[in-house]
């Protein structure tokens, strides 16, 4: 894994970190709706990767591993939420 790949997986984990205590905690709709894109773009890019790093094609049945399952669900659901979500903070 290079280091890009490394500084992107502990931004992941961090933001998710953080926007799971602010939607808990805070009510900063602003700081909520930044740590969702944060999220979004950071999963998205790490599934990008596994994805790259371990094609469909080389796979007996297409199979996905659990990195490629977890960072694509993760990205697919907070893709959505995001997107619902600064709709209703900017209008």
């Amino acid at each position: 894994m290079g280091p890009v790949i490394r500084v992107l997986n502990v931004f992941f984990w961090v933001a998710a970190a953080l926007l799971v205590a602010a939607l808990i905690f805070l009510e900063a709709p602003v700081l909520n709706a930044v740590l969702m894109v944060a999220v979004v773009a950071s999963s998205g890019a790490l599934a990008w990767y596994e994805f790259g790093l371990n094609p469909l094609a080389d796979t007996e049945r297409g199979e996905w591993t659990g990195r490629q399952l977890f960072y694509g669900l993760v990205f697919t659901i907070t893709f959505f939420v995001a997107f619902l979500y600064i709709l209703t903070v900017i209008f």
